[in-house]
């Protein structure tokens, strides 16, 4: 006797959620007389803006954040929600780049780009921004390089933020496709095989799984 088929499937799904990639530009005018200003460990914020849902801000540490770092500007994204402990892990994909200023010479140097993801959650509530304490060596930041015009250097951030879904309640009805999953439904084409599913009553639940991972009927 064939074993028969479960009487009753539900399904519940996890899932990321995504949301679109935002792009704020951190514009930082009379650049060597604010990093003369700012000493090392001393640094440039951007105003607060908002991606995913959440608050940010970009410091920038001219002359580097560390004593180690002084020779190299240093790039961090502060999450800024003004809260203590997020209620939810927050998860960013984030890349910071220098803009080269139209009509700068061509540079033999390479994009100045860095991409980096970091999880925001309950445990580490301490830690509110990551980055690059050596983005770029400060000298290269110059006319030649085409990263600053009349005293303007400006910083691109693309930020998006990645959460994770709930399980969703059990469905009452099944996607076809998730039957198609469990083997609990036909796919075939012949004639033969659609009378043996009318007098077999469908696959059983062990036939369904030999046919998922087997492949085989």
């Amino acid at each position: 006797m064939s074993p028969s088929s479960p009487s009753r499937v539900s399904v519940s799904t996890v899932s990321a959620m995504v949301s679109v990639t935002e792009t704020h530009l951190f514009k930082i005018e009379g650049y060597n007389r604010l990093r003369d200003m700012h000493g090392t460990g001393r640094c440039l914020e951007s105003s607060r803006f908002q991606a995913g849902g959440h608050a940010w801000r970009i410091r920038c540490y001219p002359n580097g954040d560390a004593a180690a770092n002084a020779a190299c500007v240093s790039l961090y994204l502060q999450i800024a929600d003004g809260q203590a402990v997020p209620a939810k892990d927050v998860r960013a994909e984030v890349t910071f780049s220098l803009v080269r200023h139209p009509g700068a010479p061509a540079s033999l140097l390479p994009p100045c780009r860095g991409s980096f993801a970091f999880t925001y959650n309950k445990v580490e509530a301490t830690t509110r921004s990551r980055g690059f304490p050596r983005f770029i060596n400060r000298e290269e930041i110059d006319w030649f390089s085409g990263y600053m015009r009349d005293e303007c250097v400006a910083v691109r951030c693309d930020v998006t933020v990645v959460e994770k879904t709930p399980a969703k309640e059990e469905e009452e009805v099944v996607q076809a496709r998730d039957e198609e999953m469990l083997g609990l439904a036909c796919d075939c084409k012949d004639e033969l095989c659609k009378r043996h599913h009318a007098t077999t009553g469908g696959l059983g639940f062990r036939q369904a799984f030999a046919k998922l991972f087997l492949r085989c009927f």
